[in-house]
């Protein structure tokens, strides 16, 4: 049915420093500001109505009730922040903290046998993001040369602060049914993302090998190897970072500036089933290297190299709570390089070269390929790396003139 939504938003700021002298605190600008904003996101197109698949002549019956009844996902945030200025816009700095909380996800459950369908969809769950933006800057000649840094700080934490209730019941049939508690979004393999409550998005599931009573890796008496634990997935961590940073410079000197940007991921984890695949057919380095110590070290002894990577590296993903690296990584993002050259024409015809560079240098980086890369463009299969091609560096050339 047709829905007449309103999304309101709402923003007030006050320019402190315009209501009263604060140059006796050294502040040339204060401002203080505050918004509130709901924005809606529409359910997935064609559920509304009964699919049929057509395969080689024949139709199939819907498996998937019809979502007559649905609403759109809704966000409502909320954000403050101040903005300040010292010593005549010598140094800046900015703080923001935001909260937003979404509702009404999509979700699919086992429907009754009753009802005709074995899914049917329903709104339900809240998510929660919040975190603060901070930022610095300042700017000084050096002599001729106008130089300006800028460090920004951000950190977010997302939480799902309700899934389904226990008990869920259809708003067609008033039929009440147990509702899953937990969701997996996506698989392959040995990895999964499960969506729990009090967990996040981002959540990464593998599969483990089997441990003995006191948490160590069992070791089967009878063939003197490892074994994977079945039908089994322990959560590794989360691809969220805990904070990124970010720093910016830029030099001018008589038309000429020169500008980077450095940034840093710090936290979270990611996986590697290219990794897993190399160990697996002996290619890696940590296969040659256990080789040549005398096997792979399991509870503190050496196993036969073999013996352990056909467990440990085995499928075509392997056992992924053994390739959990850090997402931690530091790069030169950004590079750029202009020149404006002389005013032409009595200062009527203004031309800018520049060359500009992303992605330019990895400084630092704890996985074994860019943890920023993503086999998906979804929400989900984050964090999971499986023969991905390598990330890219980008060079470009501009030609800008004003007249």
């Amino acid at each position: 049915p047709k829905q007449n939504i309103f999304y309101p938003s709402v923003g007030l700021s006050a320019v402190i420093s315009s209501m009263t002298d604060l140059s006796k605190a050294g502040i040339s600008f204060l401002k203080v500001r505050g918004s509130y904003a709901e924005v809606g996101n529409a359910p997935e197109r064609y559920i509304t109505g009964p699919n049929y698949t057509l395969t080689n002549g024949v139709v199939s019956t819907a498996t998937i009730a019809p979502a007559k009844h649905l609403e759109a996902e809704r966000t409502k945030s909320f954000e403050a922040g101040l903005d300040v200025k010292f010593l005549g816009n010598k140094i800046s700095a900015t703080a923001t903290y935001y909260n937003t909380n979404t509702y009404n996800q999509l979700f699919l459950y086992d429907a009754p046998p009753s009802s005709g369908y074995k899914q049917k969809y329903i709104n339900a769950g809240k998510v929660n993001n919040r975190g603060i933006e901070l930022k610095a800057g300042f700017n000084q000649n050096i002599g001729p040369v106008k130089w300006e840094t800028t460090l920004t700080y951000t950190r977010n934490r997302n939480e799902i602060k309700e899934l389904l209730d226990e008990y869920v019941t259809d708003p067609v049939t008033g039929t009440t049914v147990k509702a899953p508690q937990e969701f997996i979004v996506s698989t392959a393999e040995s990895y999964r993302m499960v969506l729990t409550k009090g967990g996040t998005m981002g959540d990464i599931y593998a599969t483990h090998l089997k441990q003995d009573p006191n948490g160590y890796i069992y070791v089967n008496p009878m063939t003197n190897g490892i074994e994977i634990e079945p039908n089994s997935y322990v959560k590794v961590g989360s691809i969220d970072p805990k904070y990124t940073l970010g720093w910016h410079n830029s030099f001018s000197w008589k038309g000429l500036n020169l500008g980077f940007l450095i940034d840093a991921r710090v936290g979270g984890v990611v996986v590697s089933g290219t990794e897993a695949m190399m160990d697996q057919y002996g290619v890696s380095k940590s296969t040659a290297r256990d080789r040549d110590n005398g096997g792979a070290i399991v509870n503190g002894g050496r196993m036969d190299a073999k013996t352990f990577y056909s467990v440990a590296a085995s499928g075509t993903t392997g056992v992924l709570s053994n390739y959990v690296y850090s997402a931690t990584n530091v790069r030169l993002r950004e590079l750029s390089l202009s020149y404006t050259l002389p005013a032409l024409a009595r200062e009527r015809l203004r031309i800018t070269l520049s060359l500009i560079a992303n992605n330019v240098l990895m400084l630092h980086n704890e996985a074994p390929f860019d943890p920023e890369l993503t086999s998906n463009t979804g929400t989900y299969y984050q964090g999971f790396d499986y023969f991905m091609p390598p990330s890219l560096r980008s060079w470009g050339f501009g030609v800008k003139v004003n007249f």
